[in-house]
C-alpha cells in the first residue's frame, strides 16, 4: 500500500466523522423549544427596571398594610373613645344624682329644723323647763361622746381642750355653743358667696377690697369642687389623689380665715388677687412669675451681716424689705413669705396645686 492510499483513507474517516457530527448537532438543534436560547448578557437597564418594578410592589404593599393597621387602630380609638364618654356620662349622672339626694336631704333637714324652731317658739317653754332639756340632752349626748371625740371637735373648732375647774356638762355645753356659732358662720358666708361674681375685676383690687376678699375665697372654693368633680368622674382615680385634694383643703383654711377677717399682708393680697386675675384669664405663665414672687420674693437673701455702721438702715430694707423697726419699709421688695410661718407654707403651696389642676383643666388658648 502506497502513501496516497492512506492518505486517502484517512481523508474519508474525518469526513465520515464530520458528517457524523454535523448530523448530530442539527438533531440537537431540532428538539430545543423555540425561544430558549439564553442570552449571553443581559441588559442593564432591564436589570435596573426589574428592580424598580419590585420596589414598588413591595412598596405598594407596605402601604397598603400601614392603611389596613391605620384604619384598625382608628376603629379601636373610636370604640375606646365612645366607651370613656359612656363611663364619664354614667359617673356625671352618678355624681348629679347624689348632690341632688344631698340636696335634697339638706333641704329636708333644714326644713326639719325651721318646723322644731317653730315648734319650740309655739309652746314657749319656760326657762327652767328649757335648762331640764337642754340638760338631759347634754347628758345623753356626754354619754355618747367619748374623750377622743370630744378633744378632736373642741381642736376642729380651735376651743381649748378644757378649763381649769371645768367640768363635762360645762365643756359640753361648750362644745354645743362654738358649733352653732360656727354653723351660722358657714351658712352667712355661703348664701354670701352665692350672691357674689367670682371673676375679680383688676380696678376693684384697689378701690373695693372687701369684695376682692369675698371673690378670692369664693374663686378657691370653686377651684376646690372642681378638682373633687374631676376626681369623683373618672374611672382610675387612685386613692393619693383624694388623699392630695383633704390636704389642700386643710391647707387653705388658715388663708380662708384671714380673708374672712380682711386681715391679709400688705404685699399678699395685692399678688394673692393679680395672681387670680391671671388664672382665670388662662395666663398661667404670669401666674405663676407672680406666684414665684409671692412666694420666694426678689429679696436678696442674707448671706453675711446686715447692720454695718451707718449704713444699717439702708442695707436691710433692701434685703428684707423692712426698716429698723420691722415695718415695710418704702422699697418695692418683695420679701419671701414662703419662710413667714409654716401655715403660709402650707397654703401657698395649696394655691400652687390649683394652679397646676387650672393648667390641666382649662389649658390656654
Amino acid at each position: 500500500m502506497d502513501f496516497s492510499a492512506l492518505l486517502a483513507k484517512e481523508i474519508a474517516k474525518k469526513k465520515e466523522a464530520a458528517t457524523v457530527t454535523a448530523s448530530k448537532n442539527e438533531n440537537g438543534a431540532s428538539h430545543k423549544p423555540a425561544g430558549s436560547d439564553t442570552p449571553r448578557f443581559i441588559r442593564r437597564g432591564d436589570v435596573e427596571h426589574a428592580r424598580e418594578q419590585a420596589y414598588l410592589a413591595e412598596k405598594a404593599k407596605r402601604e397598603e398594610d400601614k392603611r389596613l393597621e391605620h384604619e384598625k387602630r382608628r376603629r379601636e380609638q373610636q370604640d375606646e373613645d365612645g366607651r370613656r364618654e359612656r363611663k364619664r356620662r354614667e359617673a356625671e349622672q352618678k355624681y348629679l344624682e347624689k348632690k341632688r339626694a344631698r340636696e335634697e336631704q339638706e333641704e329636708f333637714e333644714k326644713q326639719k329644723k325651721l318646723k322644731n324652731k317653730n315648734r319650740a317658739n309655739t309652746k314657749s317653754p319656760t326657762p327652767d323647763a328649757r335648762e331640764g332639756t337642754a340638760d338631759a340632752e347634754e347628758l345623753a349626748k356626754l354619754t355618747e361622746l367619748t374623750e377622743e371625740d370630744m378633744l378632736v371637735r373642741l381642736r376642729k373648732l380651735r376651743e381649748p381642750a378644757r378649763y381649769f375647774g371645768e367640768s363635762d356638762k360645762s365643756r359640753l355645753r361648750r362644745l354645743r355653743r362654738a358649733e352653732r356659732r360656727a354653723e351660722t358662720s358657714d351658712e352667712v358666708i355661703e348664701e354670701l358667696l352665692a350672691t357674689i361674681n367670682h371673676n375679680i375685676v383688676g380696678q376693684d383690687v384697689k378701690t373695693d377690697r372687701p369684695k376682692v376678699y369675698l371673690q378670692l375665697e369664693k374663686y378657691f372654693r370653686y377651684l376646690l369642687k372642681e378638682w373633687e368633680r374631676v376626681l369623683v368622674t373618672r374611672d382610675d382615680t387612685p386613692d393619693q389623689a383624694f388623699e392630695t385634694l383633704s390636704q389642700t383643703k386643710g391647707y387653705l383654711q388658715p388663708l380662708f380665715e384671714q380673708l374672712r377677717k380682711k386681715n391679709l399682708h400688705e404685699q399678699i393680697y395685692p399678688s394673692l388677687a393679680t395672681l387670680m386675675i391671671y388664672l382665670q384669664q388662662r395666663k398661667y405663665r404670669d401666674a405663676n412669675d407672680t406666684y414665684l414672687k409671692l412666694s420666694i420674693g426678689n429679696a436678696a437673701w442674707p448671706i453675711g451681716v446686715t447692720a454695718v455702721g451707718i449704713h444699717e438702715r439702708s442695707a436691710r430694707e433692701r434685703i428684707t424689705g423692712q426698716d429698723v423697726d420691722g415695718k415695710l419699709g418704702k422699697s418695692s421688695v418683695q420679701i419671701a413669705h414662703v419662710m413667714s410661718d409654716e401655715k403660709t407654707r402650707k397654703w401657698l403651696t395649696a394655691v400652687k396645686r390649683l394652679i397646676t389642676f387650672s393648667e390641666s383643666q382649662w389649658p390656654e388658648d
